[in-house]
């Protein structure tokens, strides 16, 4: 049975791991070493955040554009980190400074602390310049 990127031992470990199962008994279930589920589990997860990434690259390069704001941007930096993508997308976003401000801040759980952020925001905008925070439509 094919698993993606994955080897049938990587997907065989992950599964065990997933169904709450700690790499020794993992191991044994398996008939290996923990030392080596550890080292086949990492390499595993590895690859799971390489084609999350690929997809998410991927996806936005359908309809939406997107826009991430990284973590520990000054608060008053993040309206024109959007606007400057729109402009270099070629999209004129129809929300203004004060509109993104208050997305923001009506986030929950609150995305900012000390006047930055605290994780990354990702803003969408479609063709029309219609602005959320989200993901990229698939």
């Amino acid at each position: 049975m094919v698993h993606g990127a994955l080897t049938e031992t990587q997907y065989a470990v992950l599964s065990c791991r997933g169904r709450g199962m700690s790499q020794k008994e993992t191991a044994k279930a398996l008939g290996t070493t923990r030392a080596n589920v550890s080292m086949i589990e990492h390499r595993a997860r590895k690859k799971v955040a390489l084609a999350r990434e690929t997809l998410e690259a991927y996806r936005s390069t359908l309809t939406d554009h997107s826009v991430t704001v990284p973590k520990g941007t000054p608060f008053y930096d993040i309206p024109a980190t959007v606007l400057a993508e729109g402009d270099r997308s070629g999209i004129h976003i129809r929300s203004n400074i004060v509109e993104i401000v208050r997305m923001v801040k009506a986030m929950r759980p609150a995305p900012l602390k000390e006047g930055k952020t605290i994780r990354r925001i990702t803003f969408v905008f479609d063709k029309s310049g219609r602005l959320k925070i989200g993901r990229p439509a698939s």
